[in-house]
Formats: structure tokens, C-alpha cells, sequence
């Protein structure tokens, strides 16, 4: 097959949407598949590159950045370039931009047969004024895209579930597959028996409880939840033998910093900047448990990675994130997050054997996800989805 991915950020940066259309790409170009990432150059990097055995075209635009990451000239190279190109399915990422819009509505001008699919990774929560009005904004457009799509790839029953309800969307144009993760699994596979068993018996005060958050710094994220819950854990309930490590760059650093030394937690926070994946995953390996308690999750691909390296993780029983319930050694919290309980939760999973795994469908291999999809592009191809 010949696959076209559309996205509208740099693929090799972190984040849940370039980490799913990485693994899409690399892991079909392993199989034998031609892929090709048509994408924004934001880093003004090469236009185009071979990367990990697929090719990545880089369109730049000065105007992007002025209208909702709008790239016209994505938009250009399409109705130029796409009549030679002849692939078998296109494949958009990502909603909260104008640019998937954008290529769809194009696409949909040059009346292509070519299977046209539309993963939004939809979020609901907005967090700010000018969140709420950016998603009227998006949502005029976005609906004519998700409409125009021959089919939408959800992430979670979760994010499927408001698309429905929010957006209109025909349940019966609407695919889930759950993403992968690439630690924790032998060649990618699934595993059919328990991934991890951990001890973290440990006694309060003979080590330190290692505390981790992973992530963009963005309002969503809930990363000030955990700062309060540290709080309550250092000094109502005089833990003094905890660090939390919070690995990742955004807008919210500087409130968050703020927040630190108002709560007079600095002596217990670690910054750092994005790490190399191999240095993430030895950090998520060592930590005592993984911490996600965002606003809103499409799917929430940090707690399955987390879980999948033996380390338990606490989130809130709130949009995709609650689906995460079910798995062995997850622990869910209400939201809003109730500082007392969030410290709760972490004073018991240190001190008591908790057993990761074994886990659902949810939380898979890459490998797994890609004979998923692989099995829907050719029933696509063959009118027979």
C-alpha cells in the first residue's frame, strides 16, 4: 500500500499525536508499506527526509502561525502534486488545527476515490477564554471535515462517544482502535501473560517516594492537581521523603513554578526538559508511580506506557482516562481531584505489593495495533470496511 499521512506538527517532536503517526508511519514502512508524512516545517528543518524507513515532506509557511496552523501551501502542493502521487489511503491527524480542515476540504475539491480517513484525537476540555472561543472557531470547520471523511479513527470509546455527541458525527463512520506502546513488549507483540509483578513495600522514611509526570505543560494536563496533592502529602501529612520529577516544556511552566514556591514544594521538584526517549523510559522504569491528572484525555498514551514498564499509575476517573480503570495497577481518583485523596492513593501504592498487569485490549503493542489497521486500510481499499 501506498499511505499518505497528513499532520500538522513536527512528527520527530514528543507528544501523543506525533508519537501515533511516528509508530503508524515507521511500523508500516517496516512491513513493506510506501509511507509518506505530508507535514508543516515549524523547525525549518529538510524539506524532505528519510526518516526510519519513510519519507517526511516539510511544507513551510510563514502564515501558519497567524491562522490557526492554516498552512495554504499544504494545501497547494496537494492539488498539485496528488494525481502523480496515486496513494491508497490518506490518512489526516489531529482536529484542533484549521490545516486538517483545510486538506480535507481540499481533497474533497479534486474529487478523489482514494479512502479518506480523519483521526481527531477530539479533546473537550479548553481550560482558558481563548481555548473556548479557538473551538467555536474549530468547530465550524471541523464538523464539514469529520463529514467530509469517508471514516474517523478514534482512540478510545471515550473520545468516539463525544464525537457523537458533540459533533454529530455517524456512529457507523466511526472505526476505534486503541493506540500501541513500544516499551515493556517482546518484537512489539502482546503479551498473553502478566507484562511485571513489582514489590514497593518499602517502609515511609527509608527511601524516597519518586513521584513522575511526563507531558506538555499545558492547563489540560492537570499538573497543578498534582502540585496540590504533593502538598497535602508534605505537609498535612509530614511525608517528607518524596520528590516529584516533572519532565516536559509549555506554555503552563511558568504558573506552575509559581504554584511550586507558593506551596513551598520547590525542595521536592525536579524540572526537566523533554528527554530522549531512551532517558524517559529509564526515568519511568525508576520512578515509584506515574502520575496523569489531566482535564481531558482522548486516550492517554503515558499511562499505558507507564503500566506497560511495571510502574503504577494514578489518573482521574475522567474522559478517556477512566477506561484505564480496569487495568491492574492503574488507580483512578474523582475529578476534580481531591488533594487528600490524590496523597492517599500514593501513600498506598508505596506501601503495599500492587501487581501490574495482566492487562485489557487497551494497553497493546504496536505491532498489534498495525495489523489492526493494516486489516482496515485493505477493507477500505476493497469497499469492504
Amino acid at each position: 500500500m501506498k499511505i499518505l499521512f497528513i499532520t500538522y506538527m513536527e512528527t520527530k517532536d514528543p507528544g501523543g499525536i506525533n508519537k501515533t503517526v511516528y509508530e503508524l508511519a515507521k511500523n508500516f514502512a517496516a512491513m513493506g508499506h510506501e509511507i509518506t508524512v505530508l507535514q508543516p516545517n515549524p523547525k525549518n528543518l529538510p524539506e524532505e527526509e528519510i526518516y526510519e524507513g519513510f519519507k517526511i515532506v516539510r511544507i513551510s509557511s510563514k502564515l501558519s502561525k497567524y491562522i490557526y496552523d492554516f498552512n495554504p501551501k499544504i494545501n497547494q502542493y496537494l492539488k498539485t502534486n496528488l494525481e502523480y502521487l496515486d496513494f491508497d489511503i490518506i490518512h489526516v491527524h489531529g482536529y484542533h488545527t484549521l490545516q486538517s480542515a483545510g486538506v480535507i476540504n481540499t481533497l474533497r475539491s479534486l474529487n478523489i476515490s482514494t479512502p479518506l480517513l480523519f483521526s481527531p484525537y477530539y479533546d473537550v476540555s479548553h481550560g482558558t477564554l481563548a481555548g473556548k472561543y479557538l473551538m467555536k472557531i474549530y468547530n465550524i470547520f471541523g464538523k464539514k471535515a469529520l463529514k467530509k471523511s469517508d471514516f474517523i479513527i478514534s482512540s478510545s470509546k471515550f473520545e468516539a462517544s463525544q464525537l457523537v455527541k458533540a459533533l454529530d458525527v455517524d456512529k457507523q463512520k466511526i472505526k476505534v482502535i486503541s493506540l500501541g506502546v513500544d516499551v515493556g513488549y517482546p518484537n512489539g507483540s502482546t503479551p498473553s501473560k502478566d507484562v511485571v509483578k513489582i514489590s514497593r513495600s518499602q517502609k515511609i522514611g527509608q527511601n524516597k517516594i519518586k513521584l513522575l509526570y511526563t507531558g506538555y505543560l499545558i492547563n489540560r494536563k492537570g499538573v497543578d492537581f498534582i502540585l496540590r496533592g504533593l502538598d497535602v502529602l508534605v505537609h498535612e501529612l509530614n511525608i517528607n521523603d518524596v520528590v516529584l520529577t516533572v519532565v516536559g516544556d509549555g506554555p503552563e511552566k511558568n504558573n506552575l513554578l509559581n504554584l511550586s514556591k507558593e506551596l513551598k514544594l520547590d525542595d521536592h521538584i525536579v524540572w526537566q526538559h523533554f528527554l530522549p526517549r531512551e532517558e524517559l523510559i529509564k526515568k519511568i522504569e525508576d520512578s515509584d508511580m506515574y502520575l496523569l491528572l489531566s482535564r481531558s484525555e482522548a486516550y492517554g498514551i503515558t499511562v499505558a506506557e507507564a503500566l506497560s514498564l511495571g510502574t503504577p499509575a494514578i489518573v482521574t476517573e475522567n474522559t478517556a482516562l477512566k477506561e484505564f480503570s480496569k487495568e491492574p495497577g492503574c488507580f483512578v481518583v474523582s475529578y476534580p481531584p481531591e488533594p487528600k485523596r490524590v496523597a492517599e492513593k500514593i501513600i498506598y501504592i508505596y506501601e503495599n505489593d500492587v501487581k501490574v498487569g495482566t492487562f485489557t485490549d487497551k494497553i497493546r503493542g504496536w505491532k498489534t495495533v498495525l495489523e489492526e489497521y493494516e486489516q482496515f486500510y485493505n477493507d477500505l481499499m476493497n469497499n469492504n470496511p
